[in-house]
């Protein structure tokens, strides 16, 4: 197909890897039948799905457009929002997405689906999305997104279907000139697009939210206690965090995941005190930070969180 002169990522921020991937084929007209973006919520993943619907689908606004089919739902989608023949209606949609997929264009030349975290389908479901990956149609695209390709989160008999791209975190500056385009002040979005951890998604849900600032100075003056501080100090704001963190896993929806933004907060805090100190000391903050990012890494690994986060807190208590 052929590209308006119009960029149609234009605006998605980041990723230049992934979309120059999704321009090029969008350019030669050789498109996956089936998608899967992956990279963790509020990366662009969805943004950019939309942005590939709308090139594909010019004749409306994907709202209206009878052509593209999409649940984004936070709760799990049910196998008849899937099947081509449920015993009972879909829930949500009209059609559901076999039904949807089997149906010839309307008004374009393809047909268009897009599943965000498709995670939210029980294992059983995936199977069931399975036969329709394995046998596609022409002139339809499936893009199915996921924060992980854990097989407890997508089979890899789904991932082997489909044409694997990869988002990863945005630099900050990039976020930052991105909320002061959407009118935000220079210090507010330069702070935003530090504790986004690389999620310009993030960053634009939560930029008017003065309660994400009011954590963060939290946070903040907490690590400050812990400098210099006796060992239960750091123990107990330890337990403190990984309790919270249970507290977010168990809601299954909540959007902030109280370590890792507490991590994020330390993490300024670490590298104002580096820039500012000289000599052995400097050398002693970077030390700290780079743990700090250690400790990220353990967190993703499945170590206890505790533990991880103790092993960190006990190494900033011998600061000060």
């Amino acid at each position: 197909m052929e590209l308006s002169g119009a960029d149609p990522f234009d605006g998605v921020i980041g990723h230049t890897q992934a979309l120059d991937q999704l321009r090029s084929q969008l350019r030669k007209d050789r498109l996956a039948h089936a998608y899967l973006f992956v990279g963790e919520a509020g990366l662009g993943k969805s943004t950019a799905a939309r942005a590939l619907a709308s090139a594909l689908l010019p004749e409306a606004s994907l709202t209206r457009h009878p052509d593209y089919w999409e649940d984004d739902r936070i709760k799990p989608l049910s196998i008849n929002e899937i099947r081509l023949l449920p015993d009972k209606p879909p829930e949500f949609h009209e059609l559901s997405l076999q039904a949807f997929l089997n149906l010839k264009p309307a008004v374009g030349m393809r047909r268009v689906a897009l599943v965000v975290n498709v995670g939210r389908l029980r294992d059983q479901d995936q199977g069931v999305l399975l036969k329709t990956l394995e046998e596609p149609h022409p002139h339809r695209v499936i893009v199915l997104t996921t924060p992980s390709l854990n097989p407890f989160v997508v089979l890899p008999t789904v991932v082997s279907r489909c044409q694997r791209v990869f988002f990863h975190p945005v630099p900050a500056p990039e976020i930052e000139r991105l909320l002061i385009g959407h009118g935000l002040e220079a210090p507010r979005a330069r702070l935003l697009a530090e504790l986004s951890s690389g999620r310009p998604g993030w960053a634009l849900r939560r930029a008017r939210d003065e309660s994400v600032i009011e954590m963060h100075h939290a946070w903040t003056r907490r690590l400050e206690e812990i400098f210099g501080a006796p060992a239960d100090v750091p123990l107990h704001v330890a337990a403190q965090l990984d309790s919270e963190q249970m507290g977010w896993r168990r809601s299954e929806g909540a959007e902030e995941d109280p370590a890792l933004f507490a991590i994020a907060s330390w993490q300024i805090e670490l590298r104002r005190r580096m820039l500012a100190a000289h000599g052995r000391e400097q050398g002693r903050w970077a030390r700290l930070l780079e743990l700090s990012y250690d400790t990220l890494g353990y967190l993703e690994q499945n170590v206890s969180p505790r533990l991880a986060l103790e092993t960190f807190l006990l190494e900033c208590r011998k600061a000060s």
